[in-house]
């Protein structure tokens, strides 16, 4: 049941990370239209990083060095994985600039995605230590 709920919490940031890097591309490109193939790729594409994100990526019991692997190795995976998506779902042309803009896509929901997972952690520390708190002052 714990790794179905990572991939959940995984599934919704990485999509909100996805639809926000579209809205910017969107933005700088001067297209005003969201083509409606898009609600089912971006969905099919956090489900494959979701996965590979529970696969690959570096728990907190990681030791620093393997760490710092792990996520570099998770970072390449995804963008292999997010350029063969891009390009079969035609989001970019496979050439220099279209693996480029994965790369930089990838990174930028990457972050976007540990961010909402760090301070989503925080908060939860927070509420525990809290209860704990309370439960001691009894």
């Amino acid at each position: 049941m714990k790794k179905f709920t990572e991939i959940i919490k995984y599934f919704t940031s990485i999509t909100t990370g996805i639809v926000l890097v579209f809205i910017v591309i969107i933005l700088i490109q001067g297209d005003k239209s969201f083509p409606t193939k898009f609600l089912f790729e971006i969905p099919c594409a956090s489900l494959a990083t979701s996965l590979l994100t529970i696969l690959l990526a570096p728990d907190e019991t990681s030791q620093p060095k393997p760490f710092f692997l792990r996520v570099t190795l998770h970072y390449i995976a995804l963008c292999v994985l997010m350029t063969v998506l891009g390009v079969s779902f035609g989001w970019v042309k496979l050439d220099a600039s279209g693996i480029l803009t994965m790369i930089l896509s990838t990174a930028g929901v990457y972050v976007f995605t540990y961010a909402v997972s760090y301070f989503s952690s925080m908060r939860d520390a927070e509420e525990i230590n809290s209860a704990l708190n309370r439960k001691n002052k009894k």
